[in-house]
């Protein structure tokens, strides 16, 4: 669920390690990595969600804040605020989208990573965003790291106002370089393939209309156009490009995402994206 033309600003802190070490005098800090606290802003003139995209009339951009807790022991928990520059056509508040997130990551040195979540989505006002109908959303996805490549396969289960099923294979090669003294340049080409069912998307092109009834009288109904069963949602060719200079990290994604299967009378667009983060 990144985004169009963003800018992040990441930054690590090591406070909650000096916080735990005092509750624990005879633990090992040399042994046992810091807890590490990461905060994160961006900026896009597009949103991206699951491989599909708001109508160009409604999506105007957004300011997002992403707050990231991760412990030694392999919990992880996450806290995202979206502002969307459309608010004030929508009528809604400045917060207009949130996520947050718990759970539990692999923390071995093995090749294998793996993660189990639990995200609650939250909108206000008359959100046009392809995930308005989404509240909870139960994820795992295991990594493994090849010594030319790395592969990837997520799973989500939304349930809420619609409930859908995803599936995410991604597959990508990193490249390091050195660049500015003692910083790494970090490119990384990645193709992704996502395949699921979309009940979400159809019910953010949804329409309501009033129909005059003899017994009831005028009665107002939601229409969403058919949308396919479980299927490929589409693929993603991007090349991300970052660079990570002691506690801070700047990156970019050029994108070029092409949508499949999409419901009856949505637009099929072809999107290129540039996301920075």
């Amino acid at each position: 669920m990144r985004r169009t033309f963003c800018c992040c600003l990441l930054l690590s802190s090591p406070i909650f390690s000096a916080v735990a070490g005092s509750f624990s005098p005879d633990a090992d800090s040399s042994a046992t990595p810091p807890p590490r606290l990461t905060v994160g802003l961006a900026s896009a003139n597009r949103t991206t969600y699951l491989q599909r995209a708001p109508q160009a009339a409604d999506d105007k951009g957004y300011l997002g804040t992403t707050l990231t807790y991760q412990a030694p022991t392999g919990f992880i928990s996450s806290l995202y605020l979206n502002h969307s520059y459309n608010y004030q056509t929508l009528h809604e508040p400045f917060i207009n989208f949130g996520e947050a997130m718990a759970g539990w990551q692999s923390v071995s040195e093995s090749d294998t990573y793996w993660t189990v979540q639990y995200t609650h989505l939250f909108s206000y006002g008359e959100s046009a965003l392809v995930q308005a109908s989404l509240r909870n959303d139960l994820s795992a996805s295991v990594t493994q790291f090849f010594g030319f490549a790395t592969a990837s396969l997520s799973a989500d289960v939304f349930v809420g106002n619609t409930h859908d099923v995803v599936l995410s294979l991604d597959l990508s090669h990193r490249f390091q370089l050195p660049a500015l003294g003692h910083d790494t340049l970090l490119i990384e080409p990645t193709v992704e393939l996502g395949a699921g069912s979309q009940h979400f998307y159809a019910a953010s092109l949804g329409q309501t209309s009033r129909v005059k009834n003899a017994r009831r009288g005028t009665t107002t109904v939601f229409k969403e156009p058919d949308s396919p069963a479980f299927s490929t949602l589409g693929y993603t060719l991007s090349v991300p490009i970052a660079l990570a200079a002691g506690r801070f990290s700047l990156s970019a994604t050029p994108s070029y995402l092409v949508p499949l299967h999409v419901p009856t009378g949505a637009r099929a667009a072809l999107f290129f994206t540039s996301p920075w983060e």
